[in-house]
């Protein structure tokens, strides 16, 4: 038997739901549709499954219990940040945005 992989709940906060809609309109503009679906495949994929190993932690939110990380997901240049709960399975995303050099810029 395989061990059950645990599954975090993932939220939206702050900037995050306003930039991605940006994200989403610059990529239909720029025909870029499919490397933003499989940029957002791969954040939720791993947000879900293993958020404490895929970021760099760099924050602590003492009050809300949790750790924030980023990450930078090449080549499309996008940096998510999110906190993790440091004892619940809860993620909070709270920014998605292009880095300089990015297709999105």
């Amino acid at each position: 038997m395989t061990p059950e992989v645990p599954t975090f709940r993932v939220e939206a906060v702050g900037r995050f739901p306003l930039q991605l809609d940006g994200l989403i309109v610059i990529a239909e503009q720029r025909g870029l549709r499919s490397l933003l679906i499989e940029v957002l495949r791969q954040i939720s994929d791993n947000l879900q499954s293993k958020p404490r190993e895929w970021g760099d932690p760099y924050k602590n939110y003492r009050g809300l219990n949790a750790v924030g990380f980023g990450k930078a997901i090449l080549p499309s240049r996008i940096r998510v940040e999110y906190a993790v709960h440091n004892t619940e399975p809860l993620v909070w995303v709270s920014s998605i945005r292009p880095l300089i050099g990015s297709p999105f810029v």
